[in-house]
């Protein structure tokens, strides 16, 4: 059987039990359709947590890093449980060696073209074109990635395309 991939992205800032529920749903739903690898960026909140669901549910999960210093300028406390989580992924890819402007598109734009679905919890914030969860759910509809969101602030599932029906050549 062909592996397929689903990426996730999502807010930063997160009540804990909704988006614990609404990575469950996503995930769910993507395994229905047959997905089989997930991949995260590891930014803080719904990234990480959804690293932790899936490491506690034996999911193959790969995190895609904008680089080699993405936790250097967090809480001592995070950047350890950030560590701890890397040695739990099925796999780690780098994309840049140091920080610099434009390494987290860059990485979410990787996720996106390495896909074939994205999951997202985001509550459909953000529409003036800032912030990273809705550029890179913009990269996915320019790409015509099908889209799975769940908003947390209402806990509906979202479908785009509203038909979106996945065939799969196997």
């Amino acid at each position: 059987m062909k592996s397929i991939t689903a990426f996730i992205t999502g807010h930063r800032t997160v009540n804990f039990k909704l988006a614990k529920l609404g990575i469950n749903q996503l995930t769910d739903l993507a395994i229905q359709r047959r997905f089989t690898i997930f991949l995260t960026g590891m930014a803080l909140g719904t990234d990480q947590l959804a690293a932790e669901i899936w490491t506690e549910r034996y999911l193959t999960w790969k995190a895609i890093l904008p680089c080699e210093d993405q936790s250097n300028l967090w809480p001592l406390p995070k950047q350890i449980h950030y560590r701890k989580l890397l040695g739990k992924a099925s796999e780690i890819q780098v994309l840049y060696p140091q920080y610099k402007q434009g390494v987290m598109q860059a990485r979410n734009l990787f996720m996106v073209r390495n896909s074939q679905l994205g999951l997202a919890v985001w509550n459909n914030g953000c529409q003036q074109g800032l912030g990273g969860t809705f550029l890179t759910i913009q990269m996915a509809r320019k790409a015509k990635l099908p889209l799975i969101i769940f908003n947390p602030q209402t806990q509906q599932i979202t479908f785009e395309p509203q038909h979106y029906q996945l065939t799969l050549d196997l």
